[in-house]
C-alpha cells in the first residue's frame, strides 16, 4: 500500500475461525448454564510486512464506519445509504480484527475515539472528508464514492500478492466485493438514481437470499444485489448475485 490508505457478526466469525466452544454440565433440575463467548486465540504468524498491512486495513474500515456514521448524522433525511454501510464496514471491522487476533498482532484501534487514528495521515484524511461532505449531500455522496473506489484499488493490490494466507485473501476477497456493492450504490445516488426499499424498485435486478434459496426482484437501475422480499435493493451484497460471507471467516 506503500502510505495509500485502504479503506465485517463476531461471534460467527469467531466460530468459523475453528475455535470451540464449551458446554457447562447441569444438574437435570437445574436451568442451562449459558454457553460463554469464546475468545480467540493466536494460532498462526505472518511477516510483518502483511501484519503492517492487516494492521492498516483495520484502521481503513474503522475510518470508512466513523466517516460514514458522522455523514448520517449530518443528513438524517437521506441516512439510509450511509447506516446501512457504516454497518457493512463495521463487519468489515470486525472481521479484520480478527485476523489481527489470529495472527497475534496488536490492535491500532484499542482505546481508540473516532475521527483519531494510529496513522496521523488517516486522521488527516478523514478530517478533510467529513469537511468535505459537510458542503453538501451530492459532496457527501462524491466522499463515499472517493472512499470504495480507493479500498478497491488498495484491496486489489493486496490480493495480487500469491502468497496471501487463505482466510487473509477470503477476508479481503469478502471486502472487496461489499467495497464495490458500496459504490456501485454511492455512484447511484451521487447519479440521481433511487436505490430501492426491498420492495421491488431497487437497484439491480435483486436476489434475496435465504437459508435455501434465491428469490428474483423485479429492480431495476445500475446496481448489484439486493435483499428483501424478493427486491432488487441498491443496499445488496456479491457481483454475481449470490450473497457472501460479508467478510466473516469460514
Amino acid at each position: 500500500m506503500n502510505g495509500t490508505w485502504i479503506t465485517r457478526t463476531t461471534a460467527a466469525a469467531v466460530v468459523a475461525l475453528g475455535l470451540g466452544i464449551g458446554i457447562t454440565a447441569v444438574a437435570t433440575a437445574a436451568s442451562p448454564t449459558p454457553t460463554p463467548t469464546p475468545t480467540p486465540v493466536v494460532s498462526a504468524t505472518v511477516d510483518a510486512a502483511l501484519a503492517k498491512e492487516l494492521t492498516y486495513m483495520r484502521e481503513e474500515e474503522r475510518l470508512a464506519r466513523d466517516l460514514y456514521q458522522a455523514i448520517a448524522k449530518l443528513y438524517p433525511d437521506n441516512a439510509t445509504a450511509f447506516t446501512r454501510i457504516a454497518n457493512s464496514e463495521q463487519r468489515h471491522f470486525e472481521s479484520v480484527g480478527l485476523l489481527l487476533t489470529r495472527y497475534g498482532i496488536d490492535d491500532p484501534a484499542a482505546n481508540s475515539t473516532a475521527g483519531t487514528y494510529a496513522d496521523d495521515g488517516l486522521t488527516k484524511l478523514y478530517a478533510d472528508l467529513l469537511a468535505k461532505a459537510k458542503e453538501s449531500l451530492a459532496d457527501a455522496y462524491a466522499v463515499g464514492v472517493t472512499v470504495e473506489k480507493t479500498d478497491i484499488a488498495d484491496l486489489e493490490e493486496i490480493l495480487e500478492s500469491s502468497t496471501l494466507p487463505s482466510d487473509v485473501k477470503q477476508v479481503m476477497s469478502n471486502l472487496l466485493a461489499g467495497s464495490e456493492n458500496h459504490l456501485a450504490t454511492f455512484t447511484a445516488l451521487a447519479d440521481g438514481k433511487t436505490v430501492g426499499n426491498a420492495d421491488g424498485t431497487g437497484a439491480g435486478n435483486g436476489r434475496r437470499w435465504s437459508d435455501d434459496s434465491t428469490t428474483t426482484g423485479n429492480g431495476n437501475g445500475a446496481n448489484a444485489k439486493g435483499s428483501g422480499a424478493g427486491a432488487g435493493n441498491g443496499q445488496g451484497y456479491g457481483r454475481t448475485g449470490e450473497r457472501p460471507a460479508d467478510c466473516t471467516l469460514r
